[in-house]
């Protein structure tokens, strides 16, 4: 586990410029929003996501969050197919602040696994990470 600030990020996940943590499974992912993702967004009132075999596209929307400092929208971090959606977090979202790291997202299929390349890992989130905080100053 890597600390950056008072935030924690686990070594061996992904991270996009979306404060969202992605786990690479075989040809699938599971993600979700990070620690410093869940600080920044607030409370985490309300989670909309896509059904089952519905297509997602890299860095487009592909559902909602709605929290006590933001609202907007969740990006895929790669294209591909839903394959499952975590029903427990769409029903009990507040879970998200509490342990985000085992509160994934959905699990998608990738269509195109060379997008994976573009994800941050730790040494990359952190000089990424130290330039977000800087500018939110």
């Amino acid at each position: 586990m890597a600390e950056i600030g008072k935030w924690n990020f686990p070594e061996a996940l992904l991270y996009d410029q979306h404060n969202q943590w992605i786990a690479q499974v075989g040809n699938k992912i599971l993600f979700g929003l990070t620690s410093y993702g869940v600080e920044i967004t607030g409370d985490v009132l309300y989670l909309a996501l896509p059904d089952v075999g519905a297509e997602t596209k890299c860095d487009h929307s592909c559902g909602s969050l709605e929290a006590g400092k933001w609202v907007g929208r969740v990006y895929a971090p790669v294209s591909g197919k839903v394959t499952r959606v975590n029903q427990a977090i769409v029903s009990k979202p507040g879970t998200i602040n509490k342990d985000p790291y085992a509160s994934w997202f959905m699990e998608i299929e990738l269509s195109e696994p060379e997008e994976l390349n573009r994800l941050m890992k730790i040494t990359e989130l952190t000089t990424w990470l130290a330039e977000e905080m800087k500018q939110d100053v």
